[in-house]
């Protein structure tokens, strides 16, 4: 088995953090929502993993990762959320979208270590 181009897994990880991030958008009626935040954080750090550090890369996923904690907050009172986090998680995901287009191959590959605590504390 030939291991994975960095475009292949970094598209590969984009994409089930883009399937997840949808699924909260739509309400997550599909699946717990709890689960849909424990995933996006999964993946926020599985895209960091795979890349160079980046300042602006880490503040786009602390606040794509507290968009979605805030929009999952407000669904879980049944109502739908308001359009003002709405507006913030797409604004989040496209600015993390952009960044993590032009992010660079980690010179240490998947043993580099992120600062998860900080997007934890963002929740």
């Amino acid at each position: 088995m030939t291991q994975a181009s960095f475009a292949e897994r970094l598209d590969e990880t984009a994409d089930l953090l883009s399937c997840a991030l949808d699924a909260i958008e739509q309400g997550g009626e599909q699946v717990d929502l709890d689960d849909l935040v424990g995933l996006i954080s999964y993946q926020l750090l599985a895209c960091m993993r795979l890349v160079e550090r980046d300042p602006g890369l880490e503040a786009a996923a602390i606040d794509l990762f507290a968009a979605a904690t805030a929009l999952v907050r407000e669904s879980r009172h049944g109502s739908t959320a308001s359009p003002r986090i709405q507006r913030l998680l797409r604004e989040a995901r496209t600015r993390f979208t952009s960044r993590l287009e032009v992010a660079r191959p980690s010179k240490h590959g998947t043993r580099i270590v992120w600062r998860h605590h900080e997007l934890v504390r963002a929740a």
